[in-house]
């Protein structure tokens, strides 16, 4: 590469780079949700469990590597870089655990278990610049039990179900060192929601939608790459029926306003070491509801948007494996208030990576999360709920290279 074309792309990684901490310090008006309240299942839409064991052995940081079929998920630019057609499957085993206490007694934790097809990819990657990625993810759970007992009334939340991708992506090479990637998806998902304080409460809540998410991936040199994606375009609906015992059902129709994500990453690659690190920007704006056919009407909740910053490290100990991976994840929203016995959300991955032959490889993950929380257990009071999340996944993937 001439000497003028490497120093225009330092300055593109630069202003990128410069752009990311912009939106950085982006901030939204913050307001707490009750746990009691369904609208506050608008906000996390889930827990996020990642996608692929390679990435999530490297704590999620993987923007700015994409160098594998789980790149049309992180970003669909990298798909250009794959040289051969591609197929992975990767399965995940999950264990979501609340325990709950109030002024120093504490409740049984509860917990709910799971395995599950987590990616399923093909990609044609032998077509000259183009690369052409299919594939349905599962990123994400709504796996979420609690028991607690207050003011002599047991209570109960059991939440379970996931929200699934089917995603396309488009992936053109612009020059030895610039990707340019489109990825889109259709979303589904459905959860099942039950709430037991005195009469049981069961809600429903089924997720459709679609988003648009460009990327570009920028080799800045034979060792630096950086990454970048942002859904600019989404549209998410859900359909809530809501039923007390006794009661007839009760539907709601919500449009979210959920109107940007964006990932920023960086990778650093020499001979068999591989260090990346990323942030995730999740915005949010609001939603609209209606029931039983009335209009439609604003709710400008004040939410936090949220931001994960994770870093991975991966070591080749021979040119075909073993390889070793580490990675650690951490989560923050804007204008959190630090408060006692509150843990901010944090993940721990260690992965292997094997390459039995040059066609295929088998990668392994396990990731541990760990979370605090106060709560009100009964609304308006005061915050003598302390909730301490636990999260384990086990991944494994198969890729196939021809």
């Amino acid at each position: 590469m001439k000497n003028e074309n490497r120093t225009s792309l330092k300055t593109m990684t630069a202003i990128a780079l410069a752009s990311a901490l912009m939106a950085l310090l982006t901030t939204a008006r913050t307001a707490s949700a009750q746990l009691t309240q369904v609208t506050g299942e608008l906000v996390p839409l889930g827990n996020k469990t990642g996608v692929g064991a390679r990435a999530l052995g490297l704590g999620e940081a993987f923007t700015g590597v994409a160098d594998d079929y789980t790149a049309l998920y992180y970003n669909a630019a990298g798909l250009a870089d794959l040289g051969r057609s591609e197929a992975g499957m990767t399965l995940t085993y999950g264990m979501f655990q609340n325990a709950a206490s109030i002024q120093n007694q504490a409740f049984a934790p509860r917990s709910l278990e799971s395995t599950r097809l987590n990616a399923l990819n093909l990609v044609f990657a032998d077509c000259g610049p183009w690369a052409l990625g299919l594939g349905y993810y599962s990123p994400v759970s709504f796996d979420d039990p609690l028991q607690y007992t207050a003011r002599g009334s047991a209570y109960t939340y059991d939440a379970s179900g996931r929200m699934d991708h089917y995603r396309m992506g488009l992936a053109y090479r612009l020059s030895k060192a610039v990707n340019f990637g489109l990825a889109a998806s259709a979303i589904s998902g459905r959860e099942q929601l039950q709430i037991t304080d005195g009469t049981p409460q069961r809600y429903l809540e089924e997720y459709s939608g679609f988003n648009f998410e460009p990327s570009i991936l920028i080799h800045a040199s034979d060792e630096f790459s950086f990454g970048a994606s942002a859904v600019i375009l989404e549209q998410l609906q859900l359909r809530d029926t809501y039923q007390q015992q006794g009661s007839d059902a009760v539907q709601t129709q919500y449009d979210i306003r959920h109107p940007f994500q964006c990932r920023v990453g960086l990778a650093y690659r020499k001979n068999m070491t591989l260090v990346s690190a990323d942030w995730h920007g999740d915005f949010w704006s609001g939603y609209r509801y209606s029931q039983a056919g009335a209009a439609f009407l604003n709710q400008d909740a004040g939410y936090p948007n949220r931001h994960t910053f994770s870093i991975g490290i991966e070591q080749g100990l021979f040119p075909h494996g073993p390889t070793l991976r580490a990675g650690y994840l951490a989560e923050t929203a804007d204008n959190s208030v630090a408060a006692a016995n509150v843990t901010q959300p944090y993940r721990l991955s260690a992965g292997l990576g094997f390459a039995p032959d040059k066609a295929v490889s088998m990668d392994f993950a396990y990731q541990y999360g760990n979370a605090g929380s106060q709560q009100n257990s009964q609304v308006g009071g005061p915050a003598d709920l302390h909730i301490q999340s636990e999260q384990h996944q086990v991944m494994g993937s198969l890729r196939y290279r021809w």
